[in-house]
């Protein structure tokens, strides 16, 4: 018998002839709003980190068009157009600016090219691991034909049947998700369609205007307060590339706003959101209290990057 795909674990949301898949939980303002990274990010993946700061604030993750259970996105459009996805997704759930966005890897870009759109509805930010300008977009020049063809190879391995079955033992002893949450992960790595976008959103490189590749390309936050957290962990293999430059990249993220700080985390991998969840969850924190107009206390979150991630 077939397998039997699950259903969306949050609501889909209509955006004007097309559907986005969102989580809604928690009290409070300013909303939290997250971007999941690329390459096979979905919101599943922030559902640690979702569970944890809808313990203080009221918290929106979702799956952008194609990606998880939302409904395929229109080709062809640059980071700004695609933002216009996530206003439309906010103003249909009632959701009411300012917003903290929280980015990590890929999604730090998606985070900022909403902001460039509409800068006054976004009150601070957290990046994660975060992609920028003046070093994501020459090295995916170098290295995009390889980024494709991995792409092409998951969603492969995923119509076989294998990453499922390689996925089945990872997701078992995934130590921040709950046993209800877990299947939500398998189900992304048995959905052909989700690496298919996870492809299609790479043609965001192409339709992005060669003003907007540079350093500050997508824009700067003034005195909004902004939290840069940075991997201590340098990538190895296929992804070493990615290393050369990359401290400098995280100091110019950093230099984004006059009110910020750039913290590095040496035990955490680059998808610091599902490993270390605790450290991303009190960056966010930080940045509400400072949104409200308290200074911008990084003390706990300087305490928990110099350890190791704790255990659930």
């Amino acid at each position: 018998m077939a397998r039997q795909p699950l259903p969306p674990p949050g609501e889909m949301i209509d955006i004007g002839g097309r559907r986005l898949h969102c989580i809604r939980k928690g009290q409070g303002g300013p909303t939290v709003v997250f971007e999941s990274g690329g390459g096979g990010g979905s919101a599943v993946q922030d559902l640690p980190v979702q569970r944890l700061v809808s313990a203080f604030a009221h918290t929106l993750i979702y799956d952008r068009a194609g990606l998880g259970w939302s409904d395929p996105p229109p080709p062809g459009r640059a980071f700004v157009e695609r933002a216009g996805d996530l206003h439309a997704l906010l103003a249909a759930v009632g959701e009411r600016p300012p917003y903290v966005l929280v980015g990590g890897s890929f999604g730090g870009l998606t985070a900022r090219a909403f902001s460039y759109r509409y800068p006054d509805e976004v009150a601070g930010m957290v990046l994660l691991d975060a992609a920028e300008e003046q070093k994501y977009f020459p090295t995916m020049a170098l290295r995009r034909a390889w980024h494709d063809e991995d792409l092409r190879m998951a969603a492969a391995q995923v119509a076989s049947g294998e990453a499922r079955r390689e996925a089945e033992p990872l997701v078992a002893r995934a130590r921040w998700f709950t046993e209800d949450e877990k299947p939500l992960l398998l189900e992304i790595v048995s959905r052909p369609s989700h690496f298919e976008a996870s492809l299609e959103e790479l043609t965001a490189i192409d339709a992005t205007a060669p003003q907007m590749k540079v350093a500050g390309g997508f824009g700067h936050l003034g005195d909004r307060p902004l939290i840069v957290l940075s991997s201590g962990k340098s990538p190895s293999g296929d992804y070493a590339i990615w290393a050369e430059g990359a401290e400098d990249a995280q100091q110019r993220l950093a230099r984004l706003s006059s009110n910020s700080a750039h913290i590095v985390a040496p035990h955490t991998d680059h998808s610091m959101a599902m490993e270390n969840p605790p450290l991303a969850a009190a960056a966010i924190a930080a940045v509400i209290n400072a949104a409200a107009g308290a200074p911008l206390d990084v003390t706990e979150v300087e305490r928990l990057a110099a350890l190791p991630p704790p255990r659930p």
